[in-house]
Parts: structure tokens; C-alpha cells; sequence
């Protein structure tokens, strides 16, 4: 239905332009749509709060771009913004289904890696640096290049930490779990799957689904999280189940509405290395291989150590890789009556 009080800011903010172009792009098969042109104005001094903003007054860029019908359950569309942080040219704020989020390793190899090849920054050398503001902060992305495409990506990632270790909650259906709380970029609750006796594969996908919906419920009703630097980071977003043969890892992180990252997620492996690291399952100085559940690879390592308020953090490093596929132009006509998009129970 359409929420015409929604609407009006989208329509007001856009003026004369009557269209929005997003660049189709993925990293390792994790869809990362890229907003160009025509988002409109979002307030806010930072982007923290510009996030803020579309989670708690208005979301209508984000039900426009990913609710149907031009949208899909299984993606996320980066809203590319002037950064506000003066040693940045450029942020990006990653917008799902269930809403706005501060940051994401993948997404930020998509807009790295768009802003590269789309010539937005200057590139020389087979290494282009390139620093992007995120609503958790600012992080650089260190890009390879050869015959001007982008081989790899490099993220310093967000300031990465062990909250919670070795806890146990009871999961309606399950039973008790015991999980680690982390922060990666965004909290995830860390479960070490062979407890559950499920493996992280295609035929399990919709098990995983089921099971890290109710962990991340459960994990959210009994834990309490609060970042020390940001008092806006403060609720557990993701369930990331986790296969151990170290110095490799294979991952699931279960998304909203209900479906697995098709990507490693980087947010979520800066999140596990942190945890492995305080808990001396692996050296600070150990390059560790995260998989996804459709073979896709991120590399994560350890750039320097440091505190975050009063923990002890790091500071890791991802690395993985994105590719360009298509643009797309969504037209705004005022007679659409979708123009806020819809959702249905079959997939949503």
C-alpha cells in the first residue's frame, strides 16, 4: 500500500530528478547495489546520525530501492554519500530490508571498488588507497589493480572486539547455547555450529535461517551490548554460525527477512578474529581464511592493536573481491502506486 507521508520526502528531495541510477556490483556473490544518482538529501552531521535518520523518520529511499517489486529480500543497496569526515572524499551507508547499518566488509569492496572504476577517485599504480566514511567510522580501502580493473580489495576494518565470551542463553526450540558476543563493524552473536550438529551447507540453508532467527532473538533478549565510542551501537544485529578448522573458518550470517550472506561477511569475521584473538585460539599475527556457504573466500588479518574505550581491540584487515555486472535506472513516477514497494510472506 502506499504510505504517501512516507513518500513525500523522497519526491520533495529529488526536485526535478525523476530517476535513480544504481550500479549493479557483488563481492564473492553477496549482492552490493551501489546508489549513484538521485538519492535524496538525508540530514544529519554525520553519518551515524544520516543512518539514524532513515532507520527512525524516514526510510522511503530504502523501502523504494529494496522492496518489490524493484527490490529483492536477498541484497543490500548502498546509499553513496559525501563524507563527512574531512579526511574522506566519499561514504556509504549500507541499506537492507530490515533497515540502515553502519557498516559491512563485502558492501565496502563493492563501493571501493565502484568508486575505482567509475574513475570518482584518482588511481596510479597497481595500489590505489582509498579512505570511505562509514556511520561506524572511517576505514581505508587499499584496492589492487592491473589493466585498470580492480583484482582485490583491502579493508581496514572498524576498530573490532570481544564483548561477551563463553555465554550461555536459552533458545526457544534449541535449548542452551553458548555463544560470544563480538563487534566487527556491527555486533554479532558467535556460534560455534558443531554444537547445534549442522553443517554449514546449501541443503542446510533454510535450517540455518530458522536457527539463527531464533539465537539472534534469544541473544537479544538476554545479552546486553553497548559500544564504548558510540552510544548509538548498542543491539546485537546478526547471527554469524561459525565452522572451526583453524587457521580457516567457515561462516554463516543470517540476514533479515531470513537468508544466509551469501559472501564470508566481513563484518562478522572481523568479529570472529577479534574473539579468536582474545580468546588465544590464533596468534594476533595469523592470517586466517574465512568461506562462505557458496565457496566464496575473504582473508582477515591483524593490522594493529589498540583500545576501544576501555577493551582491548584490533584493528583487522579484509581482504576479498568485487565485481561490476550491470546499471540499472529506476524511473519515479508519481502515478506508481508501489513507489514505497510491498512485501510478501513467500519471501519475505
Amino acid at each position: 500500500m502506499l504510505d504517501v507521508g512516507k513518500l513525500e520526502i523522497i519526491i520533495v528531495n529529488l526536485g526535478k530528478q525523476n530517476s535513480i541510477e544504481i550500479l549493479e556490483v557483488h563481492a564473492e556473490g553477496e549482492v552490493g547495489q551501489i546508489l549513484t544518482k538521485g538519492a535524496p538529501s538525508i540530514p544529519g552531521d554525520t553519518l551515524l546520525q544520516q543512518m539514524q535518520f532513515i532507520n527512525e523518520t524516514d526510510d522511503s529511499i530504502l523501502k523504494f530501492c529494496l522492496h518489490e517489486p524493484r527490490g529483492k529480500s536477498q541484497m543490500t543497496v548502498n546509499l553513496l554519500l559525501p563524507s563527512k569526515n574531512p579526511a574522506a572524499k566519499y561514504g556509504f551507508i549500507p541499506m537492507q530490508p530490515d533497515g540502515a547499518h553502519s557498516m559491512s566488509g563485502s558492501n565496502s569492496m563493492c563501493v571501493a571498488t565502484a568508486l575505482i572504476q567509475l574513475g570518482l577517485v584518482e588511481s596510479s599504480g597497481p595500489v590505489c588507497s582509498v579512505p570511505i566514511d562509514t556511520p561506524s567510522g572511517l576505514i581505508t580501502a587499499n584496492a589492487k589493480i592491473a589493466d585498470a580493473k580492480v583484482t582485490s580489495v583491502e579493508i581496514e576494518m572498524p576498530k573490532s572486539f570481544l564483548e561477551h565470551s563463553d555465554l550461555e542463553i536459552y533458545v526457544n526450540g534449541i535449548g542452551n547455547v553458548k555463544v560470544d558476543v563480538a563487534f566487527g563493524g556491527c555486533y554479532f552473536v558467535l556460534v560455534d555450529i558443531a554444537q547445534l550438529q549442522i553443517e554449514i551447507c546449501n541443503q542446510n540453508a533454510e535450517k540455518l535461517v530458522s536457527l539463527g532467527k531464533a539465537i539472534k532473538e534469544a541473544a537479544s533478549e538476554q545479552i546486553t551490548v553497548q559500544h564504548p565510542e558510540f552510544n548509538e551501537l548498542n543491539s546485537i544485529e546478526y547471527t554469524m554460525f561459525v565452522e572451526k578448522s583453524l587457521p580457516q573458518i567457515k561462516t554463516s550470517t543470517i540476514l533479515y527477512p531470513g537468508r544466509v550472506d551469501r559472501s564470508p561477511c566481513g563484518t562478522g569475521t572481523s568479529a570472529q578474529l577479534a574473539a579468536l584473538i582474545a580468546k588465544g585460539e590464533v596468534n594476533s599475527d595469523q592470517e586466517i581464511t574465512s568461506e562462505s556457504i557458496i565457496g566464496g573466500q575473504f582473508y582477515a588479518n591483524t593490522k594493529k592493536h589498540l583500545k576501544c574505550g576501555s577493551r582491548d581491540a584490533i584493528v583487522p584487515t579484509m581482504r576479498g573481491r568485487a565485481w561490476i555486472y550491470g546499471k540499472t535506472e529506476f524511473l519515479i513516477d508519481q502515478s506508481d502506486p508501489f513507489l514505497s514497494g510491498y512485501t510478501l510472506s513467500d519471501t519475505w
